[in-house]
């Protein structure tokens, strides 16, 4: 099965629901439209002018036929969760009336409708910068148990008939953490396992802790936190025996398998990871584009993760079916 049907597919047995706070952009009613029609979930949108989204709907000939379109009234929140969020932003002095205006606009409320409970999954960022979802989405959602940073992860579709690449692999992180140290990057590796379960749960999984070296065929100050990292996620996932990590290895080594058997030849992960942990977001921003734009894959995301429920930050870049691939991804459980 195509991994797109596949996606879809997992996505539509969950009957979930997915609220968009960026409903005032075609795309992203274009994809609320695909993903009602299709049956692979129900949609909300929250709105400040209710006949202002159905105007550009109609402009775009776009159907908006059983989906729900809500005012950003505060009753569909919970009260609880709402005094929550007030309390926590009056606490680090925000005034009671400006933690509760922020609520009245869509990212916030999106969240929180997610956080009351009311829907399974909030995705936007095709308008809104990464700055603004995370910052939302830290204040609202939280972090999840046990994971100290947000961080996101990319997944990357190989053409079809790739020399090397024949499935999907994750690259990760190559949207938010400028420079994690080792902690962050064992969180890093754990979030992207447990989505990568979500996605391929029959899968063993590859985790290859990136860098310039391989086994110790360089030695620099710099690799000491992918060492360290690559430790604690062992560690970590110890006694799994679906999931196996190693590092530290050069990129080649951890896809080429004849590469992997020569630099790394006791690795059970060299030459075949499908899980990729770049050091700094420098290297994993610059990797995904290169395989984007170069090798032809298809990159979906950046999907955040670490947070404690499910949020996506879209590209500024996406298409319709992008959004309506990565809302799929988010209902998945």
């Amino acid at each position: 099965m195509d991994v797109k049907d596949h996606i879809l597919e997992l996505a539509k047995r969950v009957k979930g629901k997915v609220i968009f706070p960026e409903s005032f952009d075609v795309r992203v009613l274009k994809a609320a439209e695909m993903l009602t029609k299709n049956e692979i979930a129900f949609v909300v949108l929250p709105a400040e002018n209710i006949g202002k989204i159905k105007k550009i709907a109609a402009n775009a000939s776009i159907d908006l036929s059983g989906i729900e379109i809500i005012n950003m009234d505060q009753t569909f929140l919970d009260n609880n969760r709402i005094k929550e969020f007030v309390d926590a932003r009056t606490n680090k002095g925000m005034a009671k009336q400006d933690a509760l205006a922020l609520l009245k606009k869509p990212l916030y409320f999106s969240m929180m409708y997610l956080k009351s409970g009311k829907c399974n999954a909030c995705v936007g960022g095709a308008v809104y910068d990464t700055a603004d979802v995370l910052r939302a989405s830290i204040h609202v959602i939280g972090t999840a148990e046990g994971i100290k940073i947000i961080s996101s992860y990319f997944l990357m579709i190989p053409p079809k008939n790739h020399s090397i690449v024949k499935e999907c692999v994750m690259f990760t992180d190559c949207g938010v953490n400028p420079d994690p140290q080792a902690l962050g990057l064992k969180d890093i590796a754990v979030s992207t396992v447990t989505n990568f379960k979500k996605l391929f749960p029959c899968k063993t999984i590859n985790v290859a802790m990136l860098s310039f070296s391989t086994k110790g065929s360089a030695n620099s100050k710099m690799l000491e936190k992918v060492i360290e990292a690559t430790k604690l996620t062992k560690e970590y996932f110890k006694g799994q025996s679906d999931v196996n990590v190693d590092g530290e290895l050069q990129f080649d080594a951890s896809v080429v398998p004849a590469i992997g058997e020569k630099k790394a030849p006791n690795s059970i992960v060299a030459g075949k990871a499908n899980i990729l942990v770049f050091p700094d977001l420098n290297a994993g921003n610059i990797g995904y584009k290169i395989a984007e734009r170069f090798g032809g894959f298809q990159a979906l995301g950046p999907i955040i993760q670490g947070l404690s429920l499910p949020v996506s930050d879209l590209s500024r870049g996406s298409s319709a079916e992008d959004i309506y691939l990565i809302s799929a991804i988010m209902l998945l459980k």
